[in-house]
């Protein structure tokens, strides 16, 4: 079997450890200290978003776009808790030993009980897709003007087109540095507290040296990496164009929203990703639950969301 030779998309538990522990220490920690920010705009038009940043394919920090969200100004873990307490949510879902199910309630509590201090295991809600769950949230989340062009319209109907996720967790939670799947460009809203976010462009390389030992170095001088970070507040939305590379680190107690958007350009390779995966988990379930035991479960209950969504009967082969 070939070994990619980019480390960055072998996905194995070591190498993964080793990428997140660089960030505390090292030269890509140093290097983080010094990188440039992620542009910020203010005032910027859906025209100007299209002709700036989307089609020439740079990320932006997109400042004030909304702020008058009811979501920005009334949200709280309390808040939710009062609306859709009794909804049942998997808290720690990207983490195979930790994962369990809870209320909101319940999990907002201990979210509260928390509150000012920092956890040892920060709990974190990922990937909530509120739409299906607690549907009435999505009134104080108005849609993007800049994500009208999502595909996903076209190609699934409008109820996947707008299954959006809410990130939820405490001060220190972590998303390790990833590429988002299917080809879609990230838009993430700031709705309560503060998020660091750092990327690199999907041309980023690691490699391994001859010592066994990942090449950080390499890495942070390869001016194809293009690492970049940005502290993202409430009110405020990220860009970052399909196949960046992202860590998000959560510097207080946290709410986002994620928008995942097709462009049409990449149509193909979004379909031919889809198929993979769902003919991997169809066709080889056993051999992809051992080896990427954090995600199985994750991708298991993102396609059956979809299949909710699209209406879809799973218990048979035909409609």
């Amino acid at each position: 079997m070939l070994r990619e030779a980019n480390a960055l998309k072998r996905f194995d538990k070591a190498g993964i450890a080793a990428l997140d522990a660089a960030f505390s220490s090292g030269p890509l920690a140093d290097a983080i200290d010094c990188a440039p920010e992620i542009p910020r705009r203010r005032g910027l038009s859906p025209q100007q978003f299209e002709q700036e940043h989307r089609r020439l394919q740079r990320p932006v920090l997109l400042e004030g776009m909304v702020g008058d969200w009811p979501a920005i100004r009334h949200w709280s873990f309390r808040h939710l808790a009062e609306r859709c307490g009794s909804t049942v949510v998997t808290v720690d879902g990207y983490n195979s030993e930790k994962a369990r199910e809870m209320t909101f309630a319940e999990f907002a509590a201990l979210l509260e009980a928390a509150e000012g201090k920092q956890p040892a295991s920060p709990v974190y809600l990922q990937e909530w897709y509120y739409k299906t769950a607690a549907p009435a949230l999505a009134d104080d989340i108005p849609e993007l003007d800049i994500a009208q062009y999502d595909f996903r319209r076209n190609l699934y109907g409008e109820n996947i087109s707008t299954n959006h996720q809410l990130w939820i967790g405490q001060r220190g939670g972590v998303t390790i540095m990833h590429q988002d799947s299917y080809m879609v460009d990230v838009m993430h809203v700031q709705i309560v507290g503060e998020k660091r976010w750092y990327v690199m462009s999907p041309a980023a390389q690691l490699h391994y040296r001859d010592d066994g030992e990942l090449d950080f170095e390499g890495l942070v001088r390869d001016p194809k990496t293009q690492l970049m970070q940005c502290t993202l507040k409430p009110g405020e939305v990220l860009y970052l164009p399909a196949l960046w590379w992202h860590r998000v680190e959560l510097l207080s107690d946290s709410i986002g929203l994620g928008r995942k958007c097709l462009d049409e350009s990449n149509l193909q390779a979004h379909i031919r990703l889809r198929m993979a995966e769902l003919l991997s988990l169809a066709l080889n379930p056993d051999e992809v639950r051992e080896t990427h035991p954090e995600l199985f479960n994750v991708v298991m209950k993102r396609a059956r969301t979809w299949a909710k969504r699209m209406d879809i009967d799973l218990s048979k082969l035909r409609p």
